[in-house]
């Protein structure tokens, strides 16, 4: 078989892929969608944050806040849903000798230690990450102790700190099951265990094996 063939092959296999894991897997992608939109913020604090002690940190410029969990008065997210959530600490090191240390706060918890050190005239932007699986209610923030040195003006945005909703209820944001192991799933003929209603099903399933039976006729046709 020639390269043309092999390859139109393969792009037709990775189409028919995608399309039959719409068409077999309604339910898993609208339960993403309905569960709720997205949770995802992003906010700057501007000036400077100079050896005191700063519990929370209040990050007052607000550029993203979808799902409106993170409150710029108090400097504290909360989680809307339980979830799998990551969040984001970034800070411009003040030149000079420092010593430090930010923490990441669960329910006024310390879930996660960010220590960084810079000496003489040197600066660095110093980023920590942490992933909390989180229930509906609890809160996150971010703690600066004593003896820490941070610094952003009104424009450079070089304090931030952002998180996102990961996956809630074993679904993922992007749609679909985390953890299913599965990318290219083929024609089941096993009983479905979803709120579709039987003729919804049956026509899903249908679907999905003529979709498949296409694609066996359409290899079969280039290799020979």
């Amino acid at each position: 078989m020639s390269s043309t063939k092999i390859k139109t092959v393969f792009v037709l296999a990775a189409v028919l892929c995608a399309t039959s894991f719409v068409v077999a897997n309604p339910v898993e992608l609208t339960a993403a969608r309905q569960q709720g939109g997205a949770v995802i913020f992003y906010a700057a604090y501007q000036g400077q944050l100079r050896d005191i002690l700063f519990n929370p940190i209040v990050f007052n410029e607000v550029l993203v806040n979808q799902g409106s969990a993170y409150d710029n008065d108090t400097g504290v997210f909360t989680a809307p849903v339980a979830g799998i959530y990551q969040f984001v600490f970034a800070a411009q090191l003040c030149r000079g000798d420092h010593n430090n240390v930010w923490y990441f706060m669960v329910n006024g918890n310390r879930r996660m230690t960010c220590h960084a050190q810079v000496s003489g005239p040197d600066t660095t932007l110093n980023t920590c990450y942490s992933m909390e699986e989180l229930k509906t209610g609890d809160q996150v923030w971010v703690k600066q102790s004593v003896g820490s040195c941070a610094w952003a003006s009104t424009i450079s945005k070089t304090i931030t700190f952002s998180g996102v909703l990961l996956a809630r209820e074993g679904v993922s944001t992007l749609g679909g099951k985390y953890g299913s192991g599965s990318s290219c799933p083929l024609a089941s003929t096993g009983r479905r265990k979803d709120t579709m209603s039987s003729s919804v099903g049956r026509s899903a399933s249908l679907s999905h094996v003529a979709i498949t039976l296409l694609l066996c006729l359409l290899l079969d046709t280039y290799i020979i």
